[in-house]
């Protein structure tokens, strides 16, 4: 009867191992997409930034306050 109790316990002991494996690919996995997903939200921020820049409105300048190109 000890002998089943053993194989018990050491059929047990590896599933338990396999799971802290995968467990801790699993970890790996998700500190990787949350990395990814950080660098996107600046990304998305960065372009969010240019396209309001670009539909501003520009100064209205009049062509006789530039200064010439020699001076």
């Amino acid at each position: 009867m000890s002998t089943d109790v053993n194989e018990r316990l050491i059929s047990l002991e590896m599933t338990v191992a396999h799971l802290e494996h995968d467990l801790q690919q699993m970890h790996s996995v998700l500190l990787a997409m949350q990395a990814e997903l950080r660098g996107s939200r600046d990304h998305i921020q960065k372009l969010e930034q240019r396209i309001i820049a670009a539909t501003e409105t520009p100064e209205n300048r009049s062509p006789l306050d530039e200064r010439p190109p020699h001076y």
